[in-house]
């Protein structure tokens, strides 16, 4: 019978790369014809959002999208304060060495810094530079040589590992549609100016064959109250959401990464039962990503040789990457935020908004570094008939370090950040309290090799070098030498070396040991 290999597959995500990039994304944005024209800008910001991504010959696709807000002071007295919602498109092509057609691929997007000239009071030039970051990993099935069949005298070195073991990933959209009513007090809505939404309190749980996805979203509001002043208003609301994941391998041990990104979304008002216009509908798609992975052990054929027959392997190295730790953290950032001496006095504040960016990490033995800053706007009513309504903006840089155990400076760390909790104190007219709360989410993934046997070969054997050896070679055990390098080097079992050397079932030789090795009789 001639020698096998008997084989388990396994599924493994094999990394193939990752890059950064960068792009300008740069729009006209005309001022549509049922709105008043522009004479200040209060604040233009947004976000980007990514489409889609498709591997092709060495590069990624990246096709996403900006979504701008602008809220601004018009020159008709009667409609003080609009705003303007639009999006652009972008394409960026990503460098990856080796990236194929078919592979896995994921891409994150940001803001980082977004600038604006007014050309007309009807056009605005906006350019916008969008953070890039891609991956790209190859989703195959391994075949791992658990045993050899067809010799009976053949030695096998076996080693049990534990394989980061690829149960799936999904990709869903998930649509949240309520109807929400407005707070007792306020007043109907005449037009909804802007709805800012944030994803709050993210859980999850794997479970037989599916993950159930748990979180809130929260909407804050700015409208234009339909009472005789036109007041500005602002409301907040939580929407709860429960989203289901199948994905049949993943089980309750399971290892999960989950992604939570908002795409799509409007808002509008409705009438209640009075005839009022004292609901908004809001529809918001989230694109959730979810990948899992199990952590399976397996006993491997590491090394085998025969004393009788000369075997020849072929090995290649099994490279995957694993989940070495994670950890999360809170950073609290408190800022008090005086207002310019050029810039109107503070009536009352509307709303605080923040967005994170990060400007760098360390890894460190059982550590991570995070640095970065919080963008503050500052939406507020002011003293001033002239300028009504006001928006300042500030940076409040912050630097936190949190404790991952297991991480290592050599592996890739995943960093997603929130902003959880916002709140705001107005000291005088002249001075804010801000503080955030900035949830920092960190996964280290290191990258392992496995050497796994492929191939196997029978040979003929070297009888010339058996009949050269003496009737009895004493070696010495040099550091690192273990039964199995003695028995295989001089052609004889790990059993017969400690039956010729005394040597005890624990098998533990010294450096420097003597070792006796009787010469084959032919």
């Amino acid at each position: 019978m001639s020698l096998e290999l008997v084989k388990e597959t396994v599924r493994i995500n094999q990394p193939i790369g990752e890059e950064s990039g960068r792009t300008i994304v740069e729009n006209d944005i005309i001022v549509p014809d049922v709105k008043p024209d522009i004479a200040r800008i209060l604040l233009l910001d947004g976000d980007a959002f990514i489409n889609g991504a498709e591997a092709d010959s060495d590069e990624l696709i990246i096709n996403g999208t900006v979504r701008y807000k602008i809220l601004y002071v018009s020159d008709d007295p009667d409609q003080p304060v609009k705003s303007i919602n639009t999006t652009s498109d972008f394409t960026y092509p990503m460098n990856i060495p080796n990236v194929r057609q078919g592979m896995n691929c994921r891409v994150k997007c940001g803001i980082e810094h977004m600038e604006y000239e007014i050309l007309n009071s009807r056009k605005i030039n906006v350019k916008t530079i969008v953070s890039l970051y891609g991956r790209a990993a190859n989703r195959l099935e391994q075949y791992i040589t658990r045993e050899f069949e067809g010799l009976e005298d053949i030695q096998i070195l076996r080693n049990s590992v534990f394989i980061n073991s690829y149960a799936g990933d999904s990709e869903t959209t998930c649509t949240v549609s309520e109807t929400l009513e407005l707070p007792a007090g306020k007043p109907a809505i005449r037009e909804i100016l802007r709805s800012d939404v944030k994803i709050t309190g993210k859980e999850f749980k794997p479970g037989d064959g599916k993950i159930v996805a748990n979180g809130e979203i929260n909407v804050s509001t700015l409208y234009i109250g339909d009472d005789e002043t036109h007041s500005i208003q602002y409301m907040e609301h939580e929407i709860p959401f429960s989203h289901l994941i199948d994905l049949p391998d993943v089980n309750e041990n399971s290892s999960c990464n989950m992604e939570f990104e908002i795409g799509e979304l409007s808002f509008e008002p409705e009438e209640d039962a009075d005839g009022e216009l004292r609901m908004m509908k809001g529809e918001i798609m989230l694109n959730v990503y979810a990948e899992a992975f199990g952590s399976r052990e397996i006993e491997l054929v590491e090394d085998a040789y025969s004393p009788n027959t000369g075997i020849n392997l072929e090995k290649e190295e099994l490279r995957m990457e694993e989940l070495a730790a994670e950890s999360k953290s809170q950073a609290t950032i408190k800022e008090t935020i005086n207002i310019q001496e050029d810039s109107p006095e503070i009536s009352e504040v509307f709303n605080v908004l923040g967005r994170v960016s990060l400007s760098g990490s360390e890894i460190m033995d059982d550590r991570v570094s995070v640095e970065g800053a919080v963008e503050c706007d500052i939406l507020y009513l002011a003293n001033n008939e002239e300028q009504p309504v006001f928006c300042i903006t500030r940076e409040i840089p912050f630097k936190q370090i949190f404790d991952m155990k297991g991480v290592k400076p050599s592996m890739r760390l995943d960093l997603d950040t929130d902003i959880e909790q916002c709140s705001y104190s107005m000291l005088s007219a002249r001075e804010v309290e801000v503080r955030f709360v900035v949830g920092l989410a960190g996964r280290a993934v290191s990258q392992v090799a496995i050497p796994v046997i492929v191939k196997a070969d029978e040979q003929p054997f070297d009888d010339k070098r058996l009949e050269s050896r003496p009737s009895i070679t004493i070696y010495f055990t040099q550091p690192g030498d273990t039964l199995w390098r003695i028995g295989k080097k001089y052609s004889t079992t790990v059993n017969e070396v400690k039956k010729n050397n005394d040597i005890d079932d624990s098998g533990t030789i010294e450096a420097g040991s003597q070792i006796l090795i009787p010469g084959k009789i032919g």
